[in-house]
């Protein structure tokens, strides 16, 4: 095969150098197998050398490379291109540096500690930033604030330090893990007032869930009081939760059925992630009842276990759509609503609908009891199972009899119900079902 013409492959080296990382890993994957020669062999020496680069400028600006994603709104985030952007100017000032930190960016010595000239580049490209006649970072400061992100590679040497031991100061803070975050706190508002929030807010990128960074906070505070915090210099991580609170109820209320069993569980996984959140602030702060936060977490609290009771409320309607019923006959048993109607192929919209009714409720058993409204999720689910526990002896009887309706239509009623009550029961009782639909055809 020809080889790639030389500005061709330039595009390609653009496209590659541009490139998220899920898709670098992609490509990297998809050319593993090529040969060592031939136009594809260029193209693979493109992504390797790209991927090796990143794993070094990934080790070096690690602090901030979090900050380079999508984060919500009020927290200190850059525009992607911005990593590719300044660590090619780091190359072109300190292509010796940077050799240097290449060079030890293995397990071996990275196990022994960060190298030092990791946060000597940090504080290269902060001095760069900030140097006006420094064409090279010219590209960076035209698409970001060059003082945010300077101040940001001036904390990396507190913050790398930090991100070792960050996993432990939010899952099992000590009285000895809680003087460590006290003193990179100080540290950091040694540089300027300002750079202590920061800090959080950088620490706080790098957890899975940024809201733990409550923790952090608690500790350096030694649990202050919602007021205090309230008013401090860091009441920006409170009021982002509690806004993170009012957008999840607003999707619990107006989350759309029709949308199927995906919205159905992505609402009952906002209740619950509340449900955390809540819990969060009451253990790292200490609220009153008639503080600014603690009257405002209390509403909070309330307003969605009332958005969950009401939407759980509307699953009967929705089941009752998509298993119709016909005035009561001989084959219904004692105390249902009616009879199987099968006379119409199951209607996949309205299927659709009871889904995410039913994933929503089946979702919530997580958080209900803890959130307050576990004894409402039960008495829906014994409704609901009041529901379809007639209609699948009802359908079972046509679909071995033939009486009371299309055999046919039975068996993909049938099926439908036993999704349904794998939902307000278990896998297991859904699979008992299919298995006697299975023997009702044989038979």
């Amino acid at each position: 095969m020809a080889a790639i013409a030389a500005h061709k492959l330039q595009i390609i080296r653009t496209l590659v150098e541009t490139a998220p990382d899920a898709a670098l890993r992609s490509l990297e994957l998809a050319l593993s197998s090529a040969g060592a020669t031939g136009s594809l062999a260029a193209v693979r020496g493109l992504v390797e050398d790209e991927t090796a680069q990143r794993f070094v400028r990934n080790n070096i600006l690690g602090p901030i490379v979090p900050l380079c994603a999508k984060r919500r709104e009020g927290q200190i985030q850059f525009p992607s291109a911005v990593l590719p952007r300044l660590w090619r100017a780091l190359r072109a000032v300190s292509p010796s540096r940077v050799e240097e930190a290449a060079a030890k960016c293995n397990p071996w010595d990275l196990e022994q500690g960060v190298p030092d000239v990791f946060d000597d580049l940090c504080r290269a490209a902060a001095a760069g930033l900030r140097d006006p006649e420094n064409a090279a970072f010219d590209s960076v400061r035209s698409i970001c604030d060059p003082e945010q992100l300077a101040m940001c590679l001036q904390l990396s040497a507190i913050t790398r330090s930090c991100l070792p031991k960050l996993s432990e100061w939010v899952s099992r803070m000590s009285d000895e893990r809680a003087a460590a975050a006290r003193l990179a706190y100080r540290d950091a508002c040694r540089i300027s007032d300002d750079a202590g929030p920061l800090m959080l807010d950088i620490l706080s990128a790098h957890l899975p869930d940024d809201w733990r960074i409550l923790r952090v906070i608690s500790a350096v505070m030694d649990r202050p009081s919602d007021r205090y915090l309230a008013s401090s210099e860091v009441k920006a991580f409170g009021e982002r939760v509690l806004a993170e609170i009012d957008a999840a109820i607003v999707q619990v209320e107006t989350f759309n059925f029709s949308d199927g069993e995906r919205a159905g569980r992505a609402a009952a996984q906002a209740a619950h992630k509340v449900q955390l959140q809540i819990a969060e602030f009451q253990q790292s702060v200490d609220v009153a009842k008639d503080g600014p936060w603690g009257k405002r977490l209390a509403r909070h609290k309330q307003a969605m276990a009332k958005a969950c009771e009401q939407r759980m409320d509307q699953a009967d309607r929705t089941l009752e759509a998509a298993l119709p019923l016909r005035s009561l006959s001989m084959l219904s048993k004692k105390g249902s609503k009616g009879a199987a109607k099968l006379t119409d192929e199951p209607d996949e919209a309205m299927i659709r609908r009871a889904q995410s009714a039913l994933a929503f409720i089946a979702e919530l058993r997580a958080c209900a009891d803890k959130a307050g409204y576990g004894s409402s999720r039960n008495k829906v689910l014994e409704k609901l199972n009041s529901r379809l526990d007639p209609y699948i002896e009802d359908v079972l009887h046509v679909a071995r009899t033939g009486d009371g309706g299309d055999a046919g239509l039975a068996v993909k009623y049938l099926d439908v119900a036993a999704g349904f009550i794998a939902y307000t029961r278990d896998d297991k009782t859904a699979e008992i079902v299919r298995r006697r639909a299975a023997a009702a055809i044989a038979a």
